[in-house]
């Protein structure tokens, strides 16, 4: 059955800002799992500034996403996570009288990894809880001189703390998870939270799921400007909050395919648009 027991709530990166993957509290067996190929995309031309407000960015941002995922039970009480994002960015000035249209930049290749471990604490009448610890890697770009970062260029980790409920054998399920960022290279910390509910149709083929994810910063001084600020790709002082419908359709046992869209209902040195993603995936 593919609900409960074998569900494992995940958020991928594709996300609105470069967002690191949640995963549920339920631990999956030994040897079993679940991995994922999705792309985002995201088109925009205002940000959310350092004072929350929208401001226009006088170009055209693309944000394209590659992103493998991977979630496997190492024992039945223990889970490991993997997200490795390829990323696109590019951007070119909007046309204006003022001024010739000049060539699109770009820049692309690995963005930020993430890993993390979840150990499985409860597991009992329809509950679960879990805890874990998330590590990021700084394997992508965070030089580039024209702003278009891949990467933040500093590790982290994050201890998180999950929770869920099945309604089983109503195919419904509500989880929610909590974590603070510790970050390096002098970035705030954050607050990173997530709410997720989700109902099955047609025998629990299809699901319907509602995601609400946020970040807070730790610091109200106001950030640093660098190159990348003038593109919502700043790396500190980043808060949003964000609403995700989604649809998760298993057309086998093993294959199935996921859309969402997604976009801020507050934000603070983010891009401000909409984030449109949708992937495939085979879970064993």
């Amino acid at each position: 059955m593919f609900f409960p027991q074998r569900f494992a709530v995940f958020i991928a990166a594709f996300l609105i800002f470069a967002e690191t993957v949640a995963a549920g509290p339920w631990p999956r067996k030994q040897g079993s799992g679940f991995i994922q190929l999705g792309f985002s995309t995201i088109g925009y031309n205002k940000i959310y500034d350092d004072r929350a407000e929208k401001a226009p960015v006088f170009a055209d941002v693309r944000d394209n996403v590659l992103q493998a995922f991977a979630d496997v039970g190492v024992t039945d009480l223990l889970t490991v996570t993997a997200s490795i994002p390829f990323k696109f960015l590019s951007v070119a000035p909007l046309q204006s009288t003022l001024a010739p249209v000049t060539s699109r930049l770009a820049n692309s290749g690995p963005g930020d990894i993430d890993v993390m471990a979840r150990y499985n604490l409860l597991t009992e009448n329809g509950y679960a809880v879990s805890s874990g610890l998330r590590f990021g890697i700084p394997s992508g770009d965070s030089k580039k001189a024209n702003g278009l970062i891949l990467g933040d260029g500093e590790f982290n980790v994050a201890p998180i703390l999950l929770l869920g409920r099945s309604f089983y054998p109503q195919p419904a399920y509500i989880t929610a998870d909590v974590a603070f960022n510790f970050r390096g290279s002098a970035f705030s910390n954050e607050l990173l939270y997530n709410v997720e509910l989700g109902y099955g149709l047609f025998e629990s083929r299809l699901y319907v799921i509602l995601l609400l994810s946020g970040k807070e910063s730790t610091s109200s001084v106001p950030s640093k400007f660098l190159a990348a600020s003038a593109y919502g790709l700043t790396t500190n002082n980043q808060e949003y909050t964000a609403i995700v419908p989604r649809l998760l359709y298993k057309a086998s046992d093993h294959f199935g395919i996921s859309i969402s869209f997604a976009t801020a209902t507050h934000g603070r040195n983010i891009a401000g648009g909409f984030v449109f993603a949708g992937g495939v995936f085979h879970e064993f």
